[in-house]
């Protein structure tokens, strides 16, 4: 391969891909039930959908199917230590429906339709020190998941990263996956407390620091906050004055970008247990039509056919 088509490679264009990056630095804001709501309606309006799971806790590969994995199974670690490319660690979306097996436990699984996931290995003890791995000049670098979705253009109609409650080098490999070239953005999903409200500033100001380094500003990486995403928000039934103040507050400062409400609901809680994303779990509840609501307004409508 010359060196002009190595660049070529590497700066290649998103052309159909859409990117959702699920950040906030604050814990429990619901980017992970939000991230995999989406991918499971996504995925049944017929979008082929990839999940990427960078938060060391691993919910959402839980939430998919991989709380557990295959021996000989390769995870997001083994692509950021570069012992595979993005696209070997790509497996299918899954939802829990049978007690498992210990002699054959993928049989309790259905597949999820149309969406993939790279995930991430709870019990890899690697899975803790991403940070490490990602500042060491052995592994990989900032743009391991840009070059990686790249390498895939035009299999994915929407690629969607859940990211940990940080701003460190894991999170910054999703940001900088947002350059001019590809349609994305990322969506920070909230909760109506002052704490979240705040994070939000401080989220914007993280992506124009992005924006305005120069070794990422000469490759056109622009990380943008595009849409507000509030979850759990109050109702009749549930929140206390000090939600109902936030929600005003976040609807009269984001009021141009704020995407529909998703309230509370019990089912939520239950999709780790389950290992099923709400809108299968519980396709009937708040959420779940909320959710479908959230993906519309987004701009992914049903698919024909």
């Amino acid at each position: 391969m010359t060196s002009s088509t190595v660049l070529e490679a590497r700066t290649r264009v998103l052309e159909k891909t859409r990117v959702l990056v699920f950040a906030l630095k604050a814990g429990g804001t619901a980017k992970t039930s939000s991230c995999t709501s989406l991918a499971a309606i996504l995925g049944a309006r017929g979008y082929k959908v990839l999940v990427i799971d960078l938060d060391p806790q691993c919910n959402s590969s839980q939430v998919l199917g991989f709380g557990r994995f295959r021996p000989e199974q390769k995870g997001i670690t083994h692509v950021m230590k570069e012992e595979v490319q993005l696209q070997d660690a790509v497996v299918q979306a899954r939802y829990l429906v049978d007690d498992i097996d210990p002699e054959d436990p993928d049989a309790a699984y259905e597949p999820i339709e149309n969406v993939f996931i790279v995930p991430g290995n709870v019990d890899d003890p690697d899975v803790d020190e991403t940070e490490r791995l990602l500042n060491d000049p052995k592994y990989a670098d900032s743009y391991w998941i840009r070059d990686g979705l790249a390498d895939m253009d035009g299999q994915w109609d929407a690629v969607l990263i859940d990211c940990p409650a940080t701003y460190g080098r894991a999170t910054v490999t999703a940001f900088v996956a947002l350059d001019k070239n590809v349609d994305g953005e990322v969506v920070p999903p909230i909760l109506c407390t002052f704490k979240e409200g705040g994070a939000l500033v401080r989220l914007e100001k993280k992506l124009q620091e992005i924006r305005e380094l120069r070794k990422y500003a000469v490759k056109g990486i622009q990380p943008e906050m595009r849409h507000v995403l509030v979850c759990c928000a109050p109702n009749s039934s549930f929140g206390t004055k000090e939600h109902f103040r936030t929600l005003g507050e976040i609807e009269e400062a984001y009021a141009d970008v704020l995407l529909p409400l998703v309230h509370w609901s019990g089912e939520v809680p239950k999709i780790y247990r389950d290992e099923c994303p709400v809108p299968i779990l519980a396709p009937n509840s708040m959420p779940a039509q909320e959710y479908n609501k959230v993906a519309s307004a987004l701009g992914f409508p049903q698919r024909a056919g």
